[in-house]
C-alpha cells in the first residue's frame, strides 16, 4: 500500500501535495481532545459541536453532559485514513458511553483524504448502566415512532384517530340505541299488563273511587295515564350509553398511550422540567467508533 502511494506520487504530485497550510492527515494525528460547548472549525460547511449526543434518546442526553472527551488513534481498517478510535469521557456510575464517532471535514470535498485541522468533532451514544435503570427507569428512555414525529405530524394522527373512532362510536350507538329502546318497551308493556292483573282481583271502585270500571277488562287499559305508556331513560339506556362512550374514548386514548413513551417509575426528566439530577462521583468511560467526513 505504501509502495503504490509512494509511485502515486512521483507520477502525479499533486496527488500527495498538501492543499494548504491547515489540511491534515488524521492518519498522522495521536490523539483529539473535544471540549463541550464548543464548535469546530470550517472552512466549506457550517461548524458542529466538538461533543455531540446523538441517542438513544434525548432525554438520556439531557441528564449529563461530560466536559471533556479524549480520542486516541487506534489504527485504520482496510484503508490508512479510515481511522478508528477509542474515545474516554468522566460519566457518573449511572452512564456509559456507547459508539462514538469522529467527524471531520474534508479539506476539498467530503471524501478528501485530507482533512481540515480543528474541524474534528464527535458524535456519541449515552447509555444508562445497571444503575441508571434503577435510578431513571429504563423504558422511559425508549425512542418511539412517536417521539420521532414532528408537531404536525402527531396533530393529524391524532386527528385521524379521533375521525375513525367516532364513526366506530357512531356505527355502534345507530345498532345499540334501537335495542335498548325496544327492550325498554318490552319491559314496560309486561310492567303495565302484571299492574292491570293486580287492579282486576282488588276491591271495586266505591262512591267517589277512581278506578277503572268493572270487568271484562280488555288487555289494554285504556284509562291507564299515557304518561306510563310513554318509554322513559332508564338504567340500561344509560349503561349502553356510558358504555359506548367509555369504549370510543378509551380506545383513542389507549391507542395514543401505546405510542407515547412509557415510563417504569424513577426520574421524570421530560421537555420543560425543572430539576436537574445530582451526581456524586464520576469514573472514566470508554467508548468505540470509526471516521466519517462531512
Amino acid at each position: 500500500m505504501r509502495l503504490l502511494l509512494a509511485l502515486a506520487c512521483l507520477i502525479a504530485p499533486t496527488i500527495c501535495a498538501k492543499p494548504g497550510n491547515d489540511a491534515i492527515r488524521l492518519s498522522n494525528v495521536q490523539t483529539l481532545t473535544l471540549h463541550a460547548n464548543r464548535l469546530t472549525s470550517a472552512r466549506r460547511v457550517s461548524p458542529i459541536p466538538q461533543l455531540n449526543c446523538i441517542g438513544p434518546n434525548k432525554k438520556v442526553c439531557n441528564l449529563y453532559q461530560p466536559d471533556v472527551m479524549r480520542c486516541t488513534n487506534q489504527g485504520h481498517d482496510y484503508d490508512l485514513e479510515d481511522v478508528q478510535w477509542t474515545c474516554t469521557a468522566d460519566l457518573p456510575p449511572e452512564f456509559k458511553l456507547g459508539a462514538t464517532d469522529v467527524i471531520c471535514e474534508g479539506y476539498r470535498h467530503a471524501d478528501d483524504k485530507w482533512v481540515l485541522k480543528g474541524s474534528c468533532g464527535v458524535e456519541y451514544r449515552m447509555l444508562l448502566t445497571e444503575l441508571g435503570e434503577e435510578r431513571f427507569g429504563y423504558t422511559s428512555w425508549e425512542t418511539t415512532d412517536w417521539d420521532k414525529m414532528s408537531k404536525s405530524q402527531k396533530f393529524w394522527t391524532g386527528l385521524g384517530n379521533l375521525i375513525f373512532f367516532g364513526f366506530l362510536l357512531a356505527v355502534f350507538l345507530m345498532i345499540a340505541v334501537p335495542f335498548v329502546l325496544l327492550l325498554a318497551e318490552c319491559l314496560g308493556l309486561r310492567r303495565s299488563r302484571g299492574d292491570g292483573e293486580g287492579r282486576r282481583w282488588g276491591g271495586g271502585g266505591g262512591p267517589g273511587g277512581g278506578g277503572p270500571p268493572p270487568p271484562p277488562y280488555s288487555a289494554f287499559d285504556s284509562h291507564k295515564s299515557t304518561d306510563d305508556q310513554r318509554w322513559r331513560p332508564g338504567f340500561w339506556s344509560g349503561a349502553a350509553g356510558g358504555a359506548a362512550a367509555g369504549y370510543g374514548l378509551g380506545r383513542y386514548y389507549n391507542g395514543e398511550r401505546r405510542t407515547a413513551p412509557r415510563r417504569s417509575g424513577g426520574y421524570d426528566a421530560g421537555e420543560g422540567s425543572s430539576r436537574t439530577p445530582s451526581f456524586s462521583s464520576t469514573t472514566a468511560s470508554t467508548g468505540f467508533g470509526s471516521t466519517r467526513r462531512r
